[in-house]
Protein backbone atom coordinates (compact mmCIF):
# COMPACT_ATOMS: atom_id res chain seq x y z
CA UNK A 1 0.00 0.00 0.00
CA UNK A 2 1.04 3.83 -0.64
CA UNK A 3 0.52 6.96 0.51
CA UNK A 4 0.09 9.96 -1.82
CA UNK A 5 3.33 11.21 -0.72
CA UNK A 6 4.97 7.94 -1.79
CA UNK A 7 3.11 8.33 -4.99
CA UNK A 8 4.88 11.84 -5.36
CA UNK A 9 7.82 10.13 -4.79
CA UNK A 10 7.91 7.53 -7.36
CA UNK A 11 7.02 10.19 -9.95
CA UNK A 12 9.91 11.97 -9.13
CA UNK A 13 11.63 9.30 -9.44
CA UNK A 14 10.13 8.43 -13.37
CA UNK A 15 10.37 10.30 -16.38
CA UNK A 16 6.58 12.00 -15.51
CA UNK A 17 6.70 15.42 -15.09
CA UNK A 18 6.11 16.43 -11.60
CA UNK A 19 3.20 18.74 -10.55
CA UNK A 20 4.17 21.56 -8.27
CA UNK A 21 3.55 20.85 -4.42
CA UNK A 22 3.28 21.83 -0.66
CA UNK A 23 3.85 20.07 2.04
CA UNK A 24 5.22 20.65 6.03
CA UNK A 25 8.83 20.40 6.69
CA UNK A 26 8.73 16.76 7.93
CA UNK A 27 7.35 15.52 4.63
CA UNK A 28 10.17 17.30 2.69
CA UNK A 29 12.53 15.62 4.39
CA UNK A 30 11.33 12.22 4.36
CA UNK A 31 11.19 12.95 0.38
CA UNK A 32 14.68 14.49 0.30
CA UNK A 33 15.97 10.82 2.37
CA UNK A 34 14.10 8.69 -0.04
CA UNK A 35 15.42 10.35 -3.22
CA UNK A 36 19.15 10.99 -1.94
CA UNK A 37 19.02 7.59 0.05
CA UNK A 38 21.30 9.15 2.88
CA UNK A 39 20.00 10.08 5.88
CA UNK A 40 19.27 13.77 6.13
CA UNK A 41 17.33 14.86 9.04
CA UNK A 42 17.43 18.83 8.56
CA UNK A 43 17.95 21.13 6.08
CA UNK A 44 21.73 22.00 7.95
CA UNK A 45 22.51 18.48 7.50
CA UNK A 46 21.01 18.75 3.72
CA UNK A 47 23.74 22.05 2.96
CA UNK A 48 26.44 20.15 4.81
CA UNK A 49 25.78 16.95 2.21
CA UNK A 50 26.13 19.04 -0.67
CA UNK A 51 23.42 17.71 -3.31
CA UNK A 52 24.16 19.07 -5.79
CA UNK A 53 20.23 19.01 -7.77
CA UNK A 54 18.41 20.46 -4.64
CA UNK A 55 18.34 23.72 -4.30
CA UNK A 56 16.76 25.73 -1.17
CA UNK A 57 15.62 29.45 -1.11
CA UNK A 58 14.24 30.86 2.20
CA UNK A 59 13.33 34.33 4.11
CA UNK A 60 16.26 36.86 3.48
CA UNK A 61 18.32 37.27 7.02
CA UNK A 62 16.83 40.87 6.96
CA UNK A 63 13.49 40.18 6.11
CA UNK A 64 10.63 38.37 7.90
CA UNK A 65 9.01 36.55 5.00
CA UNK A 66 9.67 35.24 1.93
CA UNK A 67 9.73 38.06 -0.40
CA UNK A 68 9.38 38.59 -3.99
CA UNK A 69 13.14 39.05 -4.70
CA UNK A 70 13.85 35.73 -3.53
CA UNK A 71 10.82 34.49 -5.94
CA UNK A 72 13.08 35.92 -8.49
CA UNK A 73 15.73 34.56 -8.01
CA UNK A 74 14.35 31.01 -7.74
CA UNK A 75 12.43 32.15 -11.40
CA UNK A 76 15.89 32.91 -12.73
CA UNK A 77 18.09 29.64 -11.53
CA UNK A 78 14.89 27.45 -12.72
CA UNK A 79 15.56 28.33 -16.61
CA UNK A 80 18.82 27.17 -15.91
CA UNK A 81 18.38 23.54 -17.55
CA UNK A 82 19.92 20.50 -15.63
CA UNK A 83 22.54 18.27 -17.44
CA UNK A 84 20.62 14.77 -16.14
CA UNK A 85 17.90 13.95 -14.37
CA UNK A 86 15.83 16.71 -11.88
CA UNK A 87 16.51 19.49 -10.32
CA UNK A 88 14.47 20.05 -6.77
CA UNK A 89 13.39 23.85 -5.87
CA UNK A 90 12.77 23.92 -1.69
CA UNK A 91 11.15 27.18 -0.91
CA UNK A 92 11.19 27.30 2.72
CA UNK A 93 8.68 29.19 5.21
CA UNK A 94 6.43 29.96 1.54
CA UNK A 95 3.31 30.41 3.78
CA UNK A 96 5.02 33.75 5.32
CA UNK A 97 4.78 34.78 1.63
CA UNK A 98 3.39 38.00 1.06
CA UNK A 99 0.75 38.60 -2.10
CA UNK A 100 3.31 40.21 -4.40
CA UNK A 101 5.74 37.31 -3.70
CA UNK A 102 2.85 34.64 -4.17
CA UNK A 103 1.27 36.34 -7.73
CA UNK A 104 5.19 36.36 -8.62
CA UNK A 105 5.26 32.59 -8.63
CA UNK A 106 1.95 32.08 -10.29
CA UNK A 107 3.36 31.72 -14.45
CA UNK A 108 6.06 29.13 -13.27
CA UNK A 109 4.15 27.20 -11.84
CA UNK A 110 1.61 26.81 -14.00
CA UNK A 111 4.54 26.02 -16.57
CA UNK A 112 6.77 24.40 -14.74
CA UNK A 113 9.97 23.44 -16.57
CA UNK A 114 9.76 19.08 -17.17
CA UNK A 115 13.00 19.08 -15.18
CA UNK A 116 11.80 20.76 -12.12
CA UNK A 117 10.39 19.66 -8.71
CA UNK A 118 8.82 23.03 -7.27
CA UNK A 119 8.50 22.28 -3.58
CA UNK A 120 6.65 24.91 -1.13
CA UNK A 121 7.28 24.58 2.51
CA UNK A 122 4.22 25.53 4.59
CA UNK A 123 3.18 25.13 7.96
CA UNK A 124 0.13 27.15 7.73
CA UNK A 125 -1.32 26.19 4.34
CA UNK A 126 -4.24 28.52 4.68
CA UNK A 127 -2.13 31.35 4.35
CA UNK A 128 -1.95 29.86 0.71
CA UNK A 129 -3.65 32.14 -1.83
CA UNK A 130 -6.09 30.43 -3.94
CA UNK A 131 -4.63 31.32 -7.02
CA UNK A 132 -1.33 29.52 -5.95
CA UNK A 133 -3.61 27.03 -4.44
CA UNK A 134 -5.17 25.43 -7.67
CA UNK A 135 -1.79 25.13 -9.45
CA UNK A 136 0.14 22.73 -6.70
CA UNK A 137 -0.88 19.56 -5.00
CA UNK A 138 -1.29 19.64 -1.49
CA UNK A 139 0.82 17.13 -0.02
CA UNK A 140 0.82 19.05 3.98
CA UNK A 141 0.76 15.86 6.72
CA UNK A 142 -3.34 16.33 6.85
CA UNK A 143 -3.58 15.27 3.31
CA UNK A 144 -1.23 12.22 2.58
CA UNK A 145 -1.34 10.21 5.95
CA UNK A 146 -4.08 7.59 4.77
CA UNK A 147 -2.90 4.50 2.95
CA UNK A 148 -3.98 3.88 -0.35
CA UNK A 149 -6.08 0.13 -0.55
CA UNK A 150 -4.82 -2.66 -2.40
CA UNK A 151 -6.73 -2.24 -5.23
CA UNK A 152 -6.35 1.14 -5.81
CA UNK A 153 -2.44 0.70 -5.16
CA UNK A 154 -2.56 -1.83 -8.60
CA UNK A 155 -4.50 0.61 -10.56
CA UNK A 156 -2.33 3.15 -10.28
CA UNK A 157 0.73 0.77 -10.90
CA UNK A 158 -0.78 -0.97 -13.74
CA UNK A 159 -1.90 3.13 -15.28
CA UNK A 160 1.99 3.90 -14.98
CA UNK A 161 3.46 1.03 -16.56
CA UNK A 162 0.91 0.92 -19.03
CA UNK A 163 -0.07 -2.58 -18.19
CA UNK A 164 -3.59 -2.10 -20.05
CA UNK A 165 -4.34 -5.95 -20.26
CA UNK A 166 -3.76 -5.75 -15.99
CA UNK A 167 -5.69 -2.35 -15.52
CA UNK A 168 -8.39 -3.63 -17.52
CA UNK A 169 -9.25 -6.68 -14.85
CA UNK A 170 -8.55 -4.74 -12.44
CA UNK A 171 -11.36 -2.28 -13.30
CA UNK A 172 -13.50 -5.43 -14.43
CA UNK A 173 -13.11 -6.75 -11.28
CA UNK A 174 -14.08 -3.33 -9.27
CA UNK A 175 -16.51 -3.04 -6.65
CA UNK A 176 -16.04 0.50 -4.73
CA UNK A 177 -18.01 3.73 -4.36
CA UNK A 178 -18.35 6.93 -5.50
CA UNK A 179 -16.15 8.34 -2.63
CA UNK A 180 -13.61 5.48 -3.05
CA UNK A 181 -13.52 6.29 -6.68
CA UNK A 182 -12.72 9.63 -5.87
CA UNK A 183 -9.93 8.89 -3.68
CA UNK A 184 -8.18 7.14 -6.28
CA UNK A 185 -8.74 9.47 -8.24
CA UNK A 186 -6.82 12.01 -5.74
CA UNK A 187 -4.21 9.65 -5.42
CA UNK A 188 -3.21 9.35 -9.09
CA UNK A 189 -3.46 13.17 -9.50
CA UNK A 190 0.41 13.45 -9.17
CA UNK A 191 1.84 11.14 -11.64
CA UNK A 192 -0.52 12.73 -14.61
CA UNK A 193 0.47 15.48 -16.95
CA UNK A 194 -1.33 19.37 -17.32
CA UNK A 195 -3.85 17.30 -19.96
CA UNK A 196 -4.49 14.30 -17.76
CA UNK A 197 -5.29 16.73 -14.58
CA UNK A 198 -8.03 18.21 -16.52
CA UNK A 199 -9.78 15.01 -17.41
CA UNK A 200 -9.06 13.69 -13.59
CA UNK A 201 -10.63 16.68 -12.19
CA UNK A 202 -14.01 16.48 -14.66
CA UNK A 203 -14.02 13.03 -13.52
CA UNK A 204 -13.59 14.07 -9.83
CA UNK A 205 -16.01 16.50 -10.47
CA UNK A 206 -18.55 13.75 -11.68
CA UNK A 207 -18.07 11.57 -8.85
CA UNK A 208 -19.02 13.85 -6.94
CA UNK A 209 -22.03 15.75 -8.41
CA UNK A 210 -24.19 12.44 -10.09
CA UNK A 211 -25.14 9.14 -9.44
CA UNK A 212 -23.04 7.67 -11.90
CA UNK A 213 -21.22 4.07 -11.62
CA UNK A 214 -18.36 5.27 -10.57
CA UNK A 215 -16.51 1.73 -12.38
CA UNK A 216 -17.87 3.13 -15.35
CA UNK A 217 -16.53 6.43 -14.57
CA UNK A 218 -12.84 5.04 -13.69
CA UNK A 219 -13.02 2.92 -17.19
CA UNK A 220 -13.22 6.56 -19.07
CA UNK A 221 -10.63 7.67 -17.98
CA UNK A 222 -7.97 4.87 -16.93
CA UNK A 223 -8.81 3.32 -20.32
Amino acid sequence: MATPLELYIQSINSNIQTTPVMMDESSILILIQSITKEDILSYEELILANITNIFVYDIPEDKKEFNVETVRKFISDIELQPYIWKHIYILRHFDTANWYAQNALLKILEECPPYAVIILEVENSNSIFETVRSRIIDLTQKNHSELMPVWGNDIIQYYIKKQYKELAWSLFNLKCTNNEAISILRWVYPLLNPNEMIRCTKAIESLASTYENPKYILNVFFL
